[in-house]
C-alpha cells in the first residue's frame, strides 16, 4: 500500500537505496561519502500513482502497424495500464514535438541515483515533489487545505524552469525527471523552428495541444531563453499554460532550461516554478568524485573536492576530467607493459587508477580555459 500524504510524506532512514540526502540535512562527513553510509531522509517512492493516461492517435497507430519504432507511442509498462479514452485528433502537417524517451515505470528518487546525478537536496526534492503530486493521495491532502469546490489542478500544463550556469546538470536532470515520474519525454520545437509549420504563437500552442492531447507527459524546451526575441513563442507559451490552448484531460509538465533567466519576460517567469542549479558545493563534488574515482583515499577525495570547488568546477568538468585521466592512465600502462602502444591491446586488468595529481592537473587546467 502506498504511504498517505495526508499523514505526512513517507520517511525512512535506510541505506538500501544508497546515495544522497533529499531532506533538510546534508552530508555530514567525507568518510560517509567515501563509504556510502548516507541515510535517506525523505523518500516518495512508496506513493501509488494512477495509470498514466496514454491516448494513441490515429497517426501513431498507423505508424505502429507499419513497424515505425522512432516516435511511436510507448506501451504501458509495469502496472501503468493505458486508460480507456477516445483517440485524439490526428495531427496534420509537420509535427512540432518528437518523443525522445518513452514512458515507463515511475522510478522516483532512484532515477537520479541510477543516472549518476548528484544535486543539492533542494533541487531534487523540489523535482520529486511533482512525483507526489501525481498520486491520488495528494488529492486527499489538498482536500484538507482547500475549500470544497476549489480547483485541484489535476490536469493542465505547468512550467518548470531549471536555471543555472552551463554544466550544472540542468539538461540531465530534466531527462531524469521524466524517468522519475514515469512520463514520456517530448522535445518541442518553437514556432520559428519548424519548416512549413505554424508561425504564430496561437497556432503553435493549438498544435502543441493537439499533439499532446490525452497524454500525461513531460515536454522539454532546451535553452528557452534563446527564443525571448520571438513574441510569438512567448505568446504561445502563455496560451498553452493558462490560455485558450491549455491542455484538458491530461497533465503536461513543461521543463525549460536557461542560464539567462533574466532575459525571459517577467510574466513568463511568474507562470513558472524556478529550480536553481548553482555551482556544486564541495560536499557534492566529493560525492561526484567518489563515483568516478573510488580508488582514491578519503583524504584524497577531500582534497580533490576542495580544489574543484575553488576552481568553480561543475559536474561536466568532473566527468570530463575523469574520462581524460582514465584514458591517459590506460595508454601509459599499455606503453609501459609492452612498449608497443595502445593498439597492441595489452590486458588492462592490472592497470592502476589515475593518480590524484592527474585529476588535480585536469581540474586546474579546466578552470584556466
Amino acid at each position: 500500500m502506498g504511504a498517505s500524504l495526508a499523514g505526512g510524506a513517507s520517511s525512512r532512514a535506510s541505506n538500501d537505496r544508497g546515495g544522497g540526502s533529499f531532506g533538510g540535512q546534508g552530508f555530514s562527513s567525507f568518510d560517509e561519502v567515501k563509504t556510502g553510509k548516507l541515510g535517506v531522509q525523505v523518500t516518495l517512492e512508496d506513493l501509488e500513482l494512477p495509470a498514466r493516461r496514454e491516448v494513441v492517435t490515429a497517426a501513431s497507430a498507423a505508424a505502429q502497424m507499419m513497424g515505425a519504432a522512432p516516435g511511436s507511442q510507448s506501451q504501458p509498462q509495469d502496472g501503468q495500464a493505458q486508460a480507456s479514452q477516445p483517440a485524439a485528433a490526428q495531427v496534420q502537417g509537420p509535427r512540432i514535438t518528437e518523443e525522445i524517451l518513452p514512458g515507463g515505470e515511475a522510478r522516483g528518487q532512484k532515477a537520479f541515483r541510477e543516472d549518476g546525478l548528484v544535486g543539492t537536496e533542494a533541487q531534487q526534492l523540489q523535482l520529486l515533489a511533482h512525483y507526489a503530486e501525481l498520486c491520488e493521495d495528494f488529492r486527499l491532502y489538498q482536500r484538507t487545505t482547500r475549500q470544497e469546490g476549489a480547483a485541484l489542478e489535476t490536469d493542465g500544463a505547468q512550467l518548470l524552469l531549471l536555471s543555472g550556469p552551463p554544466g550544472t546538470g540542468k539538461t540531465r536532470h530534466a531527462v531524469t525527471f521524466a524517468r522519475a515520474l514515469g512520463l514520456p519525454l517530448l522535445v518541442a520545437q518553437p514556432p520559428l523552428g519548424t519548416q512549413g509549420g505554424p508561425r504564430s504563437g496561437s497556432a503553435w500552442a493549438a498544435q502543441l495541444r493537439r499533439e499532446v492531447q490525452g497524454r500525461d507527459c513531460a515536454l522539454f524546451l532546451d535553452e528557452i531563453d534563446q527564443h525571448v526575441g520571438d513574441e510569438g513563442f512567448a505568446s504561445g507559451l502563455r496560451q498553452f499554460l493558462d490560455g485558450v490552448c491549455q491542455p484538458s484531460g491530461n497533465k503536461v509538465l513543461l521543463v525549460g532550461t536557461t542560464n539567462r533567466i533574466e532575459r525571459l519576460p517577467q510574466d513568463v517567469r511568474h507562470r513558472a516554478e524556478v529550480i536553481s542549479f548553482d555551482l556544486p558545493e564541495r560536499v557534492h563534488l566529493a560525492e561526484m568524485w567518489n563515483g568516478y574515482a573510488k580508488h582514491l583515499k578519503a583524504e584524497d577525495l577531500q582534497q580533490l573536492a576542495s580544489v574543484s570547488a575553488n576552481a568553480g568546477a561543475t559536474g561536466r568538468d568532473v566527468r570530463h576530467c575523469a574520462s581524460l585521466c582514465e584514458r591517459e592512465a590506460a595508454i601509459r600502462f599499455l606503453n609501459e607493459q609492452r612498449g608497443m602502444g595502445y593498439c597492441h591491446g595489452a590486458a588492462l586488468a592490472s592497470c592502476p587508477g589515475p593518480r590524484l595529481e592527474q585529476y588535480l592537473r585536469c581540474v586546474r587546467g579546466r578552470s584556466s580555459e
